[in-house]
């Protein structure tokens, strides 16, 4: 009874040891010059207030400079999941969209902008950085003069002033950081009533070193592409047995031609 006691003891220090480890590893991960748009996994939620659009997405880097994101979004009318994935910044593919038509390009376009803002939003809420978030912290900020404009290359957005940001922020045990924004604008008609909108920004960061979800190896049958870097403006299948290696060579390729 005792070996068996003494077993169940040494595995559970083990356990204990290992979540130790991991959240260091974690935390390790960030320093004073950390900035938030180096998180290595984010996960998103925005919620357009009273608009009835809901969107959760799921991004992963990869070291080489790929992205990949899952993608659910719920409007009024219609439900969009399934996958993207951006090579070098000049490829994109997509699967799983039954709706996405040829040109795929704007599939890609809500996640980088809602990312770059909550981006914006955090290092406005925080600019020292996630280094600066250990226990939770309140925050509250406003910008009375000065729009704030977004610009991710593929899409462009404006809000007007005043607009702000309120919320909090805070690390996790497992060394991640989660945080919850409620960003609000001005939305007012020239010559209207003033108005303001507002959405939610909710998330969880992660700055450890990620396995990303693609292998060099990865067969990309079944998904479709569209070459950002040549402007293509309508999408067509992967040519089979394509790989997600081959695939990056060919974006590296000086002509810019697959």
């Amino acid at each position: 009874m005792h070996q068996h006691l003494k077993a169940i003891h040494g595995v559970v220090l083990t356990v204990v040891v290992f979540l130790l480890s991991g959240s260091q590893d974690s935390a390790a991960q960030v320093d004073k010059a950390t900035l938030w748009q180096d998180a290595a996994a984010t996960e998103l939620d925005v919620d357009f207030g009273g608009t009835g659009f809901h969107a959760r997405w799921k991004f992963k880097r990869c070291d080489c400079g790929d992205l990949s994101v899952q993608v659910e979004q719920i409007a009024p009318d219609e439900v969009l999941t399934g996958e993207l994935l951006m090579v070098d910044g000049k490829v994109l593919l997509s699967q799983g969209f039954t709706q996405q038509g040829d040109d795929i390009e704007p599939l890609i376009q809500a996640p980088s902008l809602m990312l770059q803002l909550a981006y914006a939003m955090l290092s406005h809420s925080q600019p020292g950085g996630p280094f600066a978030v250990d226990g939770k912290q309140q925050w509250n900020k406003t910008e009375k003069n000065e729009d704030f404009k977004l610009d991710t290359g593929l899409a462009t957005g404006v809000f007007a002033a005043p607009w702000g940001v309120k919320g909090t922020g805070w690390k996790t045990a497992l060394g991640r950081y989660r945080f919850e924004l409620l960003f609000h604008f001005n939305n007012s008609l020239p010559g209207g009533a003033e108005q303001t909108d507002s959405m939610t920004l909710s998330g969880d960061l992660d700055f450890s070193q990620q396995v990303f979800p693609y292998t060099a190896s990865t067969d990309l049958g079944g998904w479709r592409v569209q070459w950002l870097s040549l402007n293509d403006r309508e999408s067509e299948a992967v040519p089979a047995g394509l790989t997600l290696q081959e695939l990056r060579q060919q974006a590296k390729n000086p002509s810019g031609t697959p």
